[in-house]
């Protein structure tokens, strides 16, 4: 008698556009999920809650052990991957998230249904919360994959085509494969920002942008070059109209000089 944990958050890309995109999925999927389990009542809970209660333990437990694994998913993209989650690290969380998660459903259980609590025991909570975390967390990982790898083919697509390969090959190991979102100089090195984190690499700037192809994006500033898509998203949205930045992510503002904003007024028009 236990509730699914919400691993749906665990794998959230983490560029700003792709995480607008997936997380209402996310919360969709979530709550998707918990009204369906608590409408059968799943794991016995049919014999112990009436409905209203049902939808109530699932609903709150399923927030809990949400905001638990979104914690815990934000932690490892921030100060270990520097960037999008792989397969293994879903699979980590959702074990490392299992014991505390049985402890919130027993919980939930000895305030909604202590009577249930004689059938079921901490042990079992935590093996029913852990294979709910990997069925789920799976599901979500294999969804976004197949999600963002086609907007990943096309930004990289042009890009291998003018010989980026060495360009990408200096990058760190997750970002190699990922989409490239901007470049910025610093020194004698070139940052590179990419959906799963960002590297910075031994190269002139100049070098670096003809790698990419002239086609791939804009240079909007001396110091600085974002995608095509990137630039064409600022132009839908308006944001560089009376502004003087780009946004790449939610820890990035690029600056745009009077040049940049002229390509960009030319990418509009195209």
């Amino acid at each position: 008698m236990t509730l699914f944990s919400p691993m749906t958050f665990a794998d959230a890309p983490s560029s700003t556009t792709a995480r607008r995109r997936w997380l209402p999925a996310s919360v969709a999927l979530v709550i998707a999920v918990a009204g369906t389990l608590a409408v059968l009542g799943a794991f016995g809970t049919y014999v112990s809650m009436p409905l209203p209660l049902r939808l109530l333990h699932f609903f709150s437990v399923a927030l809990v052990i949400g905001g638990l694994v979104h914690a815990l998913s934000q932690s490892a993209r921030r100060f270990v991957f520097d960037g999008a989650l792989p397969f293994w690290a879903v699979l980590v969380i959702a074990a490392v998230a299992a014991p505390p998660g049985a402890w919130i459903v027993q919980q939930s259980l000895a305030l909604w249904a202590p009577i249930s609590l004689r059938y079921v025991g901490y042990p079992e909570l935590t093996m029913q919360v852990l294979a709910l975390n990997m069925l789920i967390g799976s599901v979500a990982w294999a969804l976004r994959q197949r999600v963002g790898t086609p907007a990943i083919a096309r930004d990289a697509a042009p890009a291998l085509e003018h010989g980026s390969l060495d360009l990408r090959a200096k990058l760190p190991a997750h970002c190699r494969h990922a989409s490239i979102l901007a470049l910025s100089a610093e020194d004698h090195y070139v940052r590179v920002r990419t959906d799963r984190g960002d590297g910075l690499i031994l190269i002139n700037f100049t070098a670096a942008i003809e790698a990419l192809g002239n086609g791939a994006g804009v240079r909007i500033h001396r110091s600085h070059w974002v995608s095509r898509r990137v630039a064409t998203e600022a132009v839908a949205n308006g944001r560089r109209k009376g502004h003087q930045n780009i946004r790449v992510d939610d820890d990035t503002l690029l600056p745009v000089s009077r040049a940049g904003r002229k390509l960009l007024n030319d990418l509009c028009a195209e």
